[in-house]
């Protein structure tokens, strides 16, 4: 009986060593399949981003992505894009230049058009000045007489004043130089310039020390006591035209201004319609048809496609 009972003890502790030790290896070939099998999948996932990759990356001509991903478009370059420079430099020589080079044409053609009106009242009021300073020059040459005024010096007794000869033939340089003794022994704020220049036609009709010298001015009434407040018509009259031809040259002066404003405008204007050009609405379309690799489908399909480019 006890020799039963141990042999049985001993079947027992033989049977669950026999199926410990068989778990244990069952255990161990399903791992060893599980990491098999997960190689095998990762190797195959690998060869499947290889491909997809070398689809999709590669040097090829055409791009094959999946359908499902999204494909940047890249914005085409303006092959007639401008300069603005350019544009600013054209204006800044001929003001429309640059709004025509910017195909602005209307524009191009308000700036030239403003700027030969400019020009063309430029050369109005010069010619207009021109002539009425020869006209107030030949007037002042019949009007105003030099030993006229000499005379009236002499007779007035101003210091110096007996050197001043009142011959009718008298060299008319010699007689000035005369008559300028006398002006700066008597303290006169300006002596007489030379005869023909800017300065003369100037002095004779503005300060109260040559009024003597005017066709019109009665000697015999003004002496050296009242010439200072003394006036007549003829001197006003003269002074009248004589600033007639300084406003037309102050006005040409005003065109040069608007000449030099217009090419400054002209010349900004120039850079803001370049870049207005540049950036015209444009819209490209165009339908075509890709190969496109699926990782859903594993083969390549063909599909087909629209593009729409708008620049602005």
């Amino acid at each position: 009986m006890q020799k039963n009972n141990l042999l049985l003890k001993a079947l027992t502790v033989i049977l669950l060593f026999t199926v410990v030790n068989v778990f244990s290896q069952s255990k161990e070939i399903i791992t060893k399949k599980e990491n098999i099998s997960s190689q095998k999948l990762n190797s195959e996932n690998q060869k499947l981003l290889d491909l997809e990759n070398k689809i999709v990356y590669g040097d090829s001509k055409i791009k094959l992505r999946d359908s499902l991903k999204n494909e940047n478009v890249d914005k085409p370059s303006n092959p007639n894009e401008k300069s603005p420079l350019l544009g600013a430099v054209f204006s800044g020589l001929i003001p429309g230049a640059g709004q025509f080079y910017a195909k602005s044409y209307i524009k191009s053609a308000i700036f030239l058009g403003v700027e030969g009106g400019l020009w063309i009242l430029y050369a109005v009021f010069q010619n207009k000045g021109n002539n009425q300073t020869n006209f107030f020059q030949n007037y002042a040459d019949q009007n105003w007489d030099m030993r006229k005024y000499g005379a009236w010096l002499k007779a007035q007794s101003f210091p110096e004043s007996n050197g001043i000869s009142t011959d009718p033939n008298i060299d008319l340089v010699l007689l000035k130089q005369q008559i300028n003794i006398c002006e700066q022994a008597s303290g006169f704020s300006h002596t007489l310039p030379q005869p023909g220049e800017q300065q003369y036609y100037e002095v004779i009709g503005k300060y109260q020390t040559f009024i003597c010298g005017w066709s019109t001015a009665n000697t015999s009434v003004i002496n050296k006591n009242n010439f200072e407040d003394y006036h007549i018509p003829q001197v006003d009259y003269y002074m009248t035209e004589r600033q007639k031809a300084n406003d037309y040259y102050n006005n040409g002066s005003l065109t040069l201004t608007g000449v030099i404003i217009n090419h400054v405008l002209s010349l900004a204007d120039a850079v803001w319609s370049v870049y207005r050009y540049n950036s015209r609405l444009s819209v490209q379309g165009f339908v075509d048809v890709k190969s496109r690799y699926s990782l859903i489908t594993n083969q390549q399909v063909l599909v087909p496609h629209a593009n729409l480019v708008v620049n602005f």
